[in-house]
């Protein structure tokens, strides 16, 4: 239970969340047409719509791993939010 990680998820992540995971991010980089299809094949492993996500980080960067081209959650993240923010 050494890897399990806690992320407050307010509205306003949420929020930023979907205007990062665009439809055109999530075809793109992963093997999910949009955010939602993501987040429904996950859900075993995060439940999306609670108050404070609480998830293994090997486990979830484990799934990102094998459906994206990313090594990480982490990484994703950056991604998304670089390419939606001009970086």
């Amino acid at each position: 239970m050494d890897d399990y990680v806690a992320v407050p998820i307010t509205p306003e992540i949420r929020d930023l969340m979907n205007r990062i995971f665009t439809d055109e991010f999530m075809k793109a980089h992963t093997t999910f047409e949009n955010f939602e299809a993501f987040k429904y094949s996950s859900a075993v492993m995060a439940n999306w719509e609670a108050d404070q996500m609480i998830y293994s980080q090997t486990v979830f960067d484990n799934f990102v791993k094998e459906s994206t081209e990313f090594e990480t959650w982490d990484e994703m993240i950056k991604k998304a939010t670089d390419e939606a923010f001009g970086k």
